[in-house]
């Protein structure tokens, strides 16, 4: 894997030489849009409105509006003033046990890796991070941008996650804020059978079960375009109907166990039936 990164993390005084990869990829297909007359590709051109005119790179400025046609600019210089500087160390400001942050905080993620040197210490901190179920947090410069990210430990290796400052999570306090009649008719007979439902339809996780359905038939399409034929339109899907009828929540859940008991590998099947052959 290509390095992004190579740095320290610095825990106090104790040092780590590491490196980053990049822990995913995007592998969709992607279509270029093109002029229909003669076939050339679409350039993304910076346009006035007002002046009815394109507009060369020179000629554009950065502006903070404060309303009613006010405006502040911000230029180039003013930026680097208070851009990070660049920094290769991730310094490890505290830690923390991993129950206390959201799924919802992170964004992208790389794996750390290191050379022969760092190789021990790496994974000593591992194995610290594993066994107390801990995670650390702090600041990192990556392609000039300074970014809070955390580390936290899997079972093979160490995952830094860049993340998301707390004023750009949006509370879910509207969406919890359940009904007082929903909590008053949820009996323990509901929860015992949608507990069943769960347990019947659990197994262990293999996510590369789980294909990119639009890729494949955005693949499909493109094949049976290329070979002048039209994708087969006549490829049934399964269709879920919701029950919004509280009263009968009880008796869809138990229509769903014994649905998932008479077959439990149906929902772990690979669906096969609508791929490309």
């Amino acid at each position: 894997m290509h390095t992004i990164w190579k740095g320290t993390i610095l825990i106090s005084k104790f040092q780590i030489p590491v490196k980053l990869f990049a822990a995913t990829e995007d592998n969709e297909i992607s279509l270029k849009q093109t002029h229909k007359p003669c076939g050339s590709g679409i350039s993304h051109l910076k346009f006035c409105k007002t002046c009815n005119t394109t507009v060369e790179q020179n000629q554009i400025q950065k502006v903070y509006e404060m309303g009613s046609e006010n405006f502040v600019e911000v230029t180039d210089e003013d930026l680097k003033l208070i851009s990070p500087q660049s920094n290769k160390n991730f310094v490890i400001k505290q830690f923390f046990h991993e129950n206390e942050l959201s799924f919802v905080y992170m964004k992208k993620h790389y794996y750390i890796g290191t050379d022969e040197v760092g190789e021990e210490v790496l994974q000593l901190l591992h194995q610290c991070l594993l066994k107390s179920k801990k995670v650390g947090i702090g600041y990192i410069t990556l392609r000039s941008t300074q970014s809070l990210a955390a580390i936290r430990p899997m079972n093979n290796g160490i995952v830094l996650s860049t993340l998301h400052y707390a004023d750009e999570v949006r509370s879910n306090q509207q969406n919890n804020n359940f009904s007082t009649e929903a909590q008053i008719n949820l009996s323990s007979d509901h929860l015992f059978v949608f507990d069943q439902l769960v347990n019947a339809m659990t197994k262990p996780l293999e996510i590369s079960s789980y294909g990119n359905k639009y890729n494949e038939e955005l693949r499909y399409l493109l094949e049976n375009k290329i070979a002048n034929r039209l994708p087969n339109q006549n490829d049934t899907q399964d269709v879920t109907h919701r029950n919004n009828n509280f009263s009968e929540l009880l008796s869809s859940l138990q229509r769903s166990l014994d649905y998932v008991k008479a077959d439990t590998n149906l929902f772990f099947a690979s669906d096969n039936t609508n791929q490309p052959h």
